[in-house]
């Protein structure tokens, strides 16, 4: 019997008007939505992208791209200690150089957790790229004023910037 039911449907759906079938909840035929798709981008003005389609985006010009340690706008870094997603953490920082000084700080109250007795902790450079090469991801979001677009920046860039501001404390 339930069979015989949904034949009877299918062949009065055939034959219903569209509006009839929308009302009784069977999904809409393909060529009605290609119809719709195609009389909204007849009535999009030139150069106008339809909504879930890929925009062209022009690339960043070299020279709108901060290449300083100092330089950049807001910032958020995105941290996963270990392949365990659970370590995922983030900070935000109003410059790239504040958020650096805090991975920097971080980094140190690290180690004075895994040396207590310690009373001067020394680290080098190298020992601080080999923090961030063992960690599963660090990456940042550093916002580009000049593009109003948040930049994405992953761990070789933010070793050259730690690299360069260090450098720069040092003198």
């Amino acid at each position: 019997a339930g069979r015989q039911g949904h034949k009877h449907f299918l062949k009065s759906a055939a034959k219903a008007p569209l509006c009839a079938m929308a009302k009784s909840k069977a999904p809409a035929a393909k060529p009605q939505q290609l119809t719709i798709a195609k009389k909204m981008a007849s009535t999009r003005k030139p150069g106008q992208v339809a909504r879930g389609q890929p925009r062209k985006l022009a690339a960043p010009k070299p020279q709108q791209v901060s290449q300083g340690a100092g330089a950049g706008g807001h910032t958020i870094m995105l941290l996963q200690e270990t392949k365990n997603l659970a370590t995922r953490t983030w900070s935000e920082h109003p410059t790239l150089r504040q958020a650096l000084d805090y991975f920097v700080s971080s980094y140190e109250r690290q180690l004075k957790a895994l040396n207590p007795q310690a009373r001067e902790l020394s680290y080098t450079v190298e020992d601080l790229h080999v923090y961030i090469d063992s960690m599963a991801d660090l990456s940042a979001l550093i916002f580009a004023p000049a593009t109003k677009h948040y930049m994405p920046r992953n761990k070789t860039y933010l070793k050259q910037q730690l690299l360069l501001q260090l450098q720069s404390a040092a003198r």
